[in-house]
């Protein structure tokens, strides 16, 4: 679970803090479900509870977790929809695909799906603490 970040933790505590396995969780469990409700019909499901989720992180996060820096909360909403295109990325991208003017999307979101969620638990965390963890740490 997220909590807020201070300046005791150790980095490894502070790089576990950007991590939501909370709600990224959540997610997976209501995409495992919709997948078996729906079948291959649950493209726009999952999209859809996707964005719901996302749309409640900042509130989950403020009043369930208590953090109050809203750089956290933001980094934190950012880094669920980071996830949550890794764990969906064949339903986003069909779902995207079935728009007309989306259709050569499909492609490019199964990369992103690969490549950004390592280079954000890798390099982007880590930029992150650098440069704002000293402000998180402030606004708690």
């Amino acid at each position: 679970m997220a909590a807020p970040i201070r300046k005791e933790d150790s980095s490894q505590e502070k790089i576990a803090k950007l991590l939501p396995a909370d709600i990224t969780a959540a997610f997976l469990s209501a995409k495992a479900s919709l997948d078996t409700a729906y079948g291959d019909n649950a493209n726009g499901y999952v999209f859809w509870t996707c964005i719901l989720l996302l749309a409640l992180c900042p509130f989950y996060f403020w009043f369930v977790n208590k953090i109050r820096s809203h750089i956290q909360i933001a980094f934190l909403s950012t880094t669920f929809l980071v996830f949550a295109l890794s764990i969906a990325s064949k339903q986003f991208s069909a779902y995207a695909s079935s728009f007309r003017l989306l259709a050569a999307s499909g492609i490019f979101i199964e990369v992103a799906a690969i490549v950004v969620p390592v280079l954000w638990v890798f390099v982007v965390s880590r930029i992150f603490l650098e440069f704002a963890g000293a402000r998180v740490e402030m606004d708690q």
